[in-house]
C-alpha cells in the first residue's frame, strides 16, 4: 500500500495546487489579520463618534483607517502576482521588478493613510488646545 503522503502529493499535483503556495498565503494572511482587526475597530469607533456630532477629524480618521485596510489587503496580492508572472513564463528579474513596483504602490497607499491619521489627530488636538486656551 502506498504511503498516504505520496497520495496527497499526487492529488495536489493533479489539482494544480501547490501546498507551499497555500501555506505562504496563509502565513501572510495571519500576519495581516491583527492589523485588519485594529483598523476595522478604529473605523467603527470613528463612525460612532461621527454620528454623535463628530467633525472633520473623525472623517479623516475613517479615511486613514480605510486606506490602511486597503494597503494591507493589497499587500496580500503581491505573492499571487509574483506566482502568476512566473507561472506564465516571465523571468524572475521581471517578476521581481513588477512586484517591487506594486509594493511601492501599496506603501504609498499606506503612507496616505498615515498622513490622514496624523492630520485627524492634529486637527482634533489643535482645536482642543484653542478651546482650552480661550476659556
Amino acid at each position: 500500500m502506498p504511503c498516504p503522503c505520496l497520495l496527497d502529493e499526487v492529488l495536489v499535483k493533479e489539482a494544480g495546487v501547490n501546498v507551499m503556495e497555500i501555506a505562504m498565503f496563509l502565513g501572510q494572511f495571519i500576519n495581516v489579520v491583527p492589523a485588519l482587526l485594529l483598523w476595522i475597530a478604529v473605523i467603527v469607533l470613528a463612525a460612532i463618534l461621527l454620528r454623535r456630532g463628530g467633525s472633520r477629524a473623525e472623517r479623516f480618521l475613517i479615511a486613514g483607517a480605510s486606506l490602511k485596510i486597503i494597503s494591507n489587503l493589497l499587500g496580500l496580492a503581491a505573492f499571487a502576482i509574483l506566482h502568476g508572472l512566473i507561472g506564465r513564463g516571465y523571468s524572475m528579474a521581471y517578476a521581481n521588478s513588477v512586484v517591487f513596483g506594486y509594493g511601492i504602490f501599496c506603501n504609498v497607499v499606506g503612507m496616505a493613510g498615515i498622513i490622514c491619521l496624523v492630520y485627524a489627530f492634529w486637527v482634533k488636538f489643535t482645536v482642543w488646545n484653542v478651546e482650552v486656551e480661550g476659556a
